[in-house]
């Protein structure tokens, strides 16, 4: 997957999502990116708001974000996803939902919202990100 003049969408969150790799991602996000994740955890910057994804995904290497809503107003996406993934308990489905502002086609603020008292309960890992 490349980035493409057109920039971030919520169809190219779900095409992401569908195969995650982190190699392509700091493509999609500006230097200045800030990703809030449940518990307060804020992350700054390229290297920490990717790292932060890394992490999401070493917990759980099989981890898919499948996307049935997502829109576009202006410089704001918002998607509504099911993540598909197994913990130390074995399968599960947790739902989120992200909001992204977008600046010349780039991620620069994420607003990254799921439960994660839920998370920790099915998949047996405390999400720590920052």
């Amino acid at each position: 997957m490349t980035n493409t003049a057109i920039g971030w969408t919520p169809e190219l969150f779900a095409q992401y999502w569908a195969a995650p790799d982190p190699a392509p991602l700091p493509g999609f996000v500006t230097d200045d990116v800030v990703g809030h994740w449940p518990g307060n955890q804020v992350v700054r910057g390229t290297e920490a708001y990717v790292g932060a994804l890394e992490k999401l995904m070493a917990l759980l290497p099989d981890i898919r974000l499948e996307v049935p809503a997502g829109a576009m107003n202006g410089e704001h996406g918002f998607v509504r996803w099911v993540m598909h993934a197994t913990g130390k308990h074995g399968r599960f489905q947790l739902n989120g939902a992200d909001c992204i502002t977008v600046r010349d086609g780039r991620v620069c603020e994420n607003y990254i919202n799921f439960d994660s008292a839920e998370f920790a309960r099915l998949s047996g890992h405390e999400l720590v990100v920052s």
